[in-house]
């Protein structure tokens, strides 16, 4: 068994990963247990942490067994929910050495352990059959932040979510799935299919980050079809973090989040995720430009898939096509990777320029004094000034709006959210919560400008202040009357990868070159809620406020604060 990469550092809390990883600090203490089954635990560790890490110890691995030889998870009663699907998780026999059945890969040793008791394997467990409810009551927004571990109040939010939720038999039955991510542990997302009851179901995954597990997937478990996207560039990202979910009755459902499908991803990181209206299958007879929502992002969907060229999609892209998206509020905010220009239909279609265009034709007049508010996990080569890129391509396309072409527009000030260090070294996890963060110093050296534009990551009125920020938004407000212009909520962090940059020749159309496939969705009041402005704070005209993750007033970074650094993990 490979020894824990964090070591004495680790502060998981999940059995799985102790199914995978050996500790030898917590294996020296398991070993000396009191007779009365305490233990004595170095003043050096957190005797809390230490404590649950060794009650799994306990629970995997008991002490009528040799510890090598952990008895295999008891089968559930046939009666149980969920009921075991032909392919169910097989359970391993041995932590150390050999295992007595055939598959000894890393998703078996992940598997062993669904003794198919959900809280030893996923740690907020809410109750089943109410998410159709909760998602009705988070109208019109439908936006949710995932609930923290560490953080008990954001496991009966309103407005939290939690991964099984989002796979709730009261939101459909569901038929087979598309999961497009970055990071994609296999072993932990089939057992929360497993819970959810559509582990048999057919799963299409398309993963960014190279996976082993993923490469001879379809071997052990049949129902999956696991592709990893080719990019044309090797610093380019597949990054996007969507699911399409079909159900029985012929409806589906589009989900658009940040978070990756790994376990740390979702267990003490703010992360956002925005859940479509059931979408019902159109009749027969319809015609093929119907369905189509007043933001048209049924016909932006199936242009954004149809970009990864890929023949096990098109199944999926004739079922968008026969489905109802009317109920659609928000518009698809989405990057492809090549050089795009603007086109006479659609206007830009990708990137800042996609998200500039809308604005243009959508958005309410905004003061230039009002800032565009930035806040994203990971931050890009900006360039030696706050002109070079931010200003010139990324402002000036977030500062648009409807208001009359014409009058002398001032550029509005830029404002970044991103965790200083003292708001990682006070997280749930301490400096291993910035693991999330994986902004350079390299990168920070080269652009000292950006510091007197950051601001602090504070999210007390969600209860997350210390749950460090692995989400993505982009945002203008008005303290003063109380008022949200738009947002976005995206997987594509400030960087020109993600967003795209014009070329700088005068001689040619402009061309935005973009490196990664992203997206996002994009809140316009006037499709949302009839208004010009959302509500900021409390609620106006029966309209509820916009669920900001953030609390605002920001805070600045002070003289003596830094950005953290990926480094101050890697020193």
């Amino acid at each position: 068994m490979k020894e824990c990469p964090y070591g004495e550092k680790c502060y998981r809390k999940n059995p799985i990963h102790f199914g995978e990883f050996s500790h030898k600090h917590l294996d020296e203490i398991y070993e000396k247990a009191n007779s009365n089954g305490s233990y004595d635990i170095p003043g050096k560790y957190s005797s809390e942490l230490i404590n649950t890490q060794l009650k799994l110890l306990e629970k995997l691995f008991p002490k009528s067994q040799a510890k090598v030889d952990a008895v295999p998870p008891a089968q559930p009663e046939s009666t149980s929910k969920p009921k075991i699907e032909e392919n169910a998780p097989t359970p391993s026999t041995s932590r150390g050495g050999s295992s007595q059945v055939k598959d000894t890969s890393n998703l078996a040793k992940k598997q062993k352990l669904t003794d198919r008791n959900i809280r030893d394997y996923i740690p907020v467990v809410v109750e089943r059959g109410l998410m159709a409810g909760k998602l009705e009551k988070a109208a019109p927004y439908n936006m949710f932040l995932t609930a923290i571990t560490d953080s008990k109040p954001t496991h009966t939010e309103p407005l939290s979510v939690t991964l099984q939720e989002i796979l709730d038999e009261s939101l459909g039955e569901i038929e087979s799935t598309v999961q497009i991510n970055f990071m994609v542990d296999i072993g932990w997302l089939l057992g929360h299919y497993y819970f959810a009851g559509i582990l048999a179901k057919p799963l299409l995954v398309l993963y960014g980050d190279e996976s082993p597990e993923l490469l001879n997937i379809s071997k052990l478990k049949p129902q999956v079809t696991a592709i990893k996207v080719q990019m044309p560039t090797p610093f380019a990202t597949s990054h996007t973090k969507m699911m399409l979910l079909a159900y029985t009755d012929g409806s589906m459902r589009v989900v658009i989040s940040t978070a990756n499908l790994y376990e740390d991803d979702w267990h003490n990181r703010t992360q956002g995720v925005w859940i479509s209206p059931r979408l019902p299958a159109l009749s027969e007879e319809a015609d093929t430009a119907a369905g189509e929502s007043k933001t048209g992002f049924k016909q932006d969907l199936m242009l954004y898939l149809v970009e990864y060229k890929l023949s096990q999609l098109q199944p999926w892209i004739a079922r968008i096509r026969k489905s109802d998206f009317s109920a659609i509020n928000v518009f698809l905010i989405a990057s492809v990777p090549g050089g795009h220009r603007e086109g006479s239909v659609r206007g830009h279609p990708w990137g800042h320029a996609r998200l500039g265009s809308l604005l243009a034709k959508h958005a309410a007049s905004v003061e230039d004094r009002i800032p565009v508010v930035c806040q994203s996990s990971s931050i890009g080569s900006l360039g030696p000034n706050v002109q070079a890129w931010i200003q010139q391509d990324f402002v000036n396309s977030l500062r648009k709006d409807s208001s009359t072409v014409g009058r002398l527009r001032q550029l509005p000030p830029f404002k970044m959210i991103y965790p200083s260090f003292g708001n990682v070294s006070r997280s749930h996890d301490g400096m291993l919560g910035g693991g999330c963060l994986p902004y350079g110093k390299n990168t920070n050296d080269k652009q000292p400008w950006l510091k007197e534009h950051l601001q602090q990551w504070k999210s007390g009125d969600r209860h997350r202040n210390q749950a460090m920020p692995h989400i993505k938004c982009y945002t203008r407000y008005n303290l003063e009357n109380q008022s949200v212009y738009w947002f976005v909520l995206t997987s594509a962090n400030l960087s020109k990868a993600a967003w795209g940059s014009f070329n700088k020749n005068s001689n040619i159309q402009p061309c935005l070159r973009i490196a990664n496939y992203e997206a996002g969705v994009l809140f316009l009041p006037r499709f949302v809620t009839g208004e010009e402005t959302f509500p900021l704070g409390n609620r106006r005209n029966d309209v509820p406020a916009f669920p900001m993750p953030y609390d605002v007033p920001l805070t600045p970074y002070g003289p003596d604060d830094t950005p953290f650094l990926m480094d101050y993990l890697q020193g």
